[in-house]
């Protein structure tokens, strides 16, 4: 299975839409399953940055986490630092409150482990699909290649009035959700996959373990009427697991006091 052939889904329980179309496209403009972004899509300094801070050298692996990004992660995260220290410590992160501690945590630290955490987790979503054959490596500049190719087809497509299904251009944020959760789509749908096999009394342990409903029908459904949502909903807590231990296992050379002093001129 190829990953450009169920990029048409949408996430989670994803329905296959332009999968020949952009396979068609991705094979006939010789690209590879790795990734890269677009520039206008990168943040360029991150906000008000110290630009003579260099970003460190961190790998996974054998694979360079570039700056580029580390940076649009960090964008990513930075909702989510502010949130938790307004939560956990009732303060507002503005440009002077990333240095001050707080029980302990200092916000620009907190940033850049989870800004790796996310790193590491999508990494190793690519790492799994590297292993089913989905994707060639878990590079990001695979990953913009892609991207920059899905958006070139749906441009020509709608120049050429053909109808574009979902989003007729993408930036890197979603384009790595629309991929990460395509990737997951075929992954779990196919049962030779390692976690994806499911016997009779796996599904039936799992079914009466959870309540089940559906409309029309009182008290908890019977498992004949609910037997794909079960499963369903049984290979996407396997992929969760594999996911977080691929993670685990993925051997980060993260030189911490640097990235720090680097996320802090992107914040301050």
């Amino acid at each position: 299975m190829d990953i450009m052939n169920i990029m048409g889904q949408h996430p989670r329980h994803i329905v296959i839409g332009i999968a020949a179309a952009m396979l068609a496209l991705a094979l006939a403009a010789g690209v590879t399953f790795a990734v890269r972004a677009f520039p206008t899509d990168e943040p360029s300094s991150g906000g008000r940055a110290d630009d003579t801070v260099a970003f460190p050298s961190v790998t996974f692996g054998d694979t360079v986490i570039e700056e580029r990004e580390y940076l649009q992660t960090l964008k990513t995260q930075r909702a989510a630092a502010s949130n938790h220290f307004k939560r956990q410590y009732g303060v507002s992160l503005g440009s002077s409150g990333w240095t001050q501690e707080h029980d302990g945590e200092i916000p620009y630290r907190w940033l850049a482990e989870r800004t790796i955490a996310v790193l590491r987790e999508r990494h190793a979503a690519y790492l799994i699909g590297v292993k089913a054959g989905l994707v060639d490596d878990d590079s990001y500049a695979g990953v913009v290649s892609r991207m920059e190719a899905l958006n070139r087809h749906n441009r020509q497509a709608k120049a050429n009035g053909e109808i574009v299904y979902g989003r007729t251009s993408y930036d890197i944020a979603s384009y790595l959700d629309y991929e990460l959760s395509a990737l997951e789509n075929a992954y779990t749908s196919d049962e030779s996959n390692p976690g994806m096999a499911l016997s009779d009394a796996d599904v039936q342990e799992y079914y009466d373990a959870h309540d089940w409903t559906i409309d029309g029908v009182d008290g908890k459904a019977p498992l004949d009427e609910v037997r794909g949502n079960v499963k369903t909903q049984m290979r996407a807590e396997r992929y969760d697991a594999l996911v977080s231990d691929e993670a685990a296992a993925i051997d980060a050379d993260v030189p911490w006091d640097k990235l720090y002093a680097f996320t802090l001129s992107q914040v301050s």
